[in-house]
């Protein structure tokens, strides 16, 4: 006996209009258990099976649970469930319906809407922020009057073939001095133009703005603005003239030129002195992701001729010291002697301008090391004894300026430290370690403190023309003597040195800077 249709739940879909989508597709978790024909007859005929084997009251209920069971599953199964249960799309199709769109094309889809509706991010913002910066047009390379440099000087020296070996290696190094100077002045143009003025962009939209210009490149404009000077009224005529007589190039039209280096090029004096620092501070900014992405899209960029951030920094202190080697070059092919002293005058303007820089490094490098030193030092203490009114006043008396200028020298004389390491000294009864440091003028005793790198003066500091030095019997030892303005004796300090090798030493220094 065939079951009723009425009670298939199966049957009952296959009369209407709509069927139950697919929930094989639907469910990310994938295949549900579906109910199919076959499988409600086997069931209906196991019911009927049971109806004839128990008693009726028994095989109701049986029934009844049976198919309770059926409709739990199929409702389990239905749309209706599911979005009580948890919200989901679905791709409605009909019976009628012949193109049905799979899972997993719909998930592409909303896939990609998610992607198209993401809200932009700092790092978004930023690179779009970068790439609307206008790149200016490139200079190809071109003198002030806007004509290209030739490719080679022989296309301006009309006389070139009948030039002797000489000769020719003398216009081959000025047009070198030529070329690499326009070369330099596209360089700078590029990092100028293009570098600064993509962070400058990134400035007015509100990013990096605490890297300033001066941070990475210091005053590389004014740099660029002395060479730019320095082609147009010293090389630039001499390159024109050439290039209407088609005669050779005559160096004596640069002497009046190089020999106003150190004025023209005093932009380097502190472009050199900030150089380190610069460059340190690039190194330190890498760790900021937007900062990094700005160094790559510059070393990136067509314009910038795959220049690298620390190529650039440092172009100015190359080229600025390859002047002696190019004008040697030119003095070295030279023959005439009146141009020959000239050459020497213009190198010998070069060479004292270098020569100031270095001071000027050195200074700079001698006076870090010195302030350095100074905040190491703590003043010694006001002397025991005395009351409170006196040590007011002779607290203020109880500190030794480091930095201050040297008695007797000028100011370019800087205070160095000579030497330094523990020492035990010996004054008057008792002897302990202490960390002697020699400088330029002055002795300091000092000891170390506790869970501090910093150091104590423990008494007045000796002035190296106030004390005699002499080294004692023992090998290991000498002596200091401090005496006053009537050279009298003092105070009295024994110093023993770890090995005679480093009393040695000590002596040795201590008379050399007295």
């Amino acid at each position: 006996m065939e079951p009723a249709q009425d009670s298939n739940p199966s049957a009952k879909m296959r009369e209407g209009d709509v069927e139950c989508p697919d929930e094989t597709n639907l469910s990310p978790l994938g295949p549900r258990v579906q109910v199919t024909d076959v499988e409600v007859e086997k069931q209906s005929e196991a019911a009927m099976e049971m109806d004839s084997e128990v008693e009726g009251e028994i095989s109701s209920a049986a029934t009844q649970k049976h198919h309770k069971g059926a409709a739990d599953k199929h409702k389990f199964n239905t749309l209706g469930y599911q979005k009580m249960q948890k919200p989901m799309i679905y791709d409605f199709v009909t019976v009628r319906k012949a193109n049905v769109k799979h899972r997993p094309a719909l998930r592409q889809v909303l896939f990609n809407q998610g992607l198209s509706d993401r809200a932009p991010t700092l790092g978004d913002t930023f690179k779009s922020t970068l790439e609307s910066f206008p790149l200016p047009v490139p200079d190809n390379q071109t003198d002030v009057a806007g004509v290209p440099l030739e490719d080679n000087w022989t296309n301006i020296v009309q006389s070139h073939q009948a030039m002797d070996k000489s000769a020719r290696h003398q216009q081959e190094a000025l047009w070198e001095l030529l070329y690499t100077e326009l070369n330099y002045i596209s360089k700078l143009t590029v990092v100028t133009d293009i570098v600064m003025g993509a962070l400058t962009h990134l400035h007015r939209n509100g990013f990096l703005q605490e890297m300033t210009l001066e941070y990475l490149f210091s005053n590389l404009p004014s740099v660029l603005d002395a060479h730019r000077c320095f082609w147009e009224e010293v090389m630039l005529p001499m390159l024109l003239e050439a290039r209407h007589t088609g005669g050779p190039f005559k160096p004596l039209m640069l002497e009046e030129g190089f020999l106003q280096f150190s004025q023209r090029f005093s932009s380097y004096l502190r472009y050199c002195r900030d150089e380190e620092n610069i460059m340190e501070f690039a190194r330190r900014q890498m760790d900021n992701p937007l900062f990094h992405a700005y160094i790559k899209w510059v070393e990136n960029c067509p314009g910038c001729g795959r220049m690298r951030l620390g190529d650039m920094q440092a172009k100015p202190h190359q080229r600025i010291t390859k002047y002696p080697l190019l004008l040697r070059e030119v003095l070295k092919c030279t023959q005439d002697p009146q141009t020959q002293y000239a050459l020497r005058k213009m190198l010998s303007s070069i060479n004292g301008f270098l020569d100031s820089i270095n001071d000027h490094l050195r200074l700079k490098d001698e006076e870090l090391a010195l302030s350095q030193s100074a905040s190491r030092l703590e003043g010694y203490d006001v002397p025991e004894g005395v009351t409170e009114e006196i040590e007011k006043f002779v607290r203020e008396l109880c500190h030794f300026d480091l930095t201050s200028p040297i008695r007797g020298a000028g100011m370019k004389d800087i205070r160095k430290l000579l030497l330094e390491e523990t020492l035990r000294v010996k004054a008057r009864r008792e002897s302990k370690p202490m960390v002697v440091l020699l400088f330029s003028d002055v002795l300091l005793l000092t000891k170390a403190l506790k869970k501090s790198e910093k150091l104590k003066v423990v008494c007045p500091p000796l002035a190296l023309d106030r004390i005699v030095c002499a080294p004692l019997k023992d090998d290991v030892s000498f002596v200091l003597v401090e005496v006053g303005e009537l050279f009298c004796a003092v105070n009295v300090y024994t110093i023993t040195a770890p090995s005679t090798d480093s009393r040695s030493e000590w002596v040795k220094s201590i008379l050399a800077a007295q």
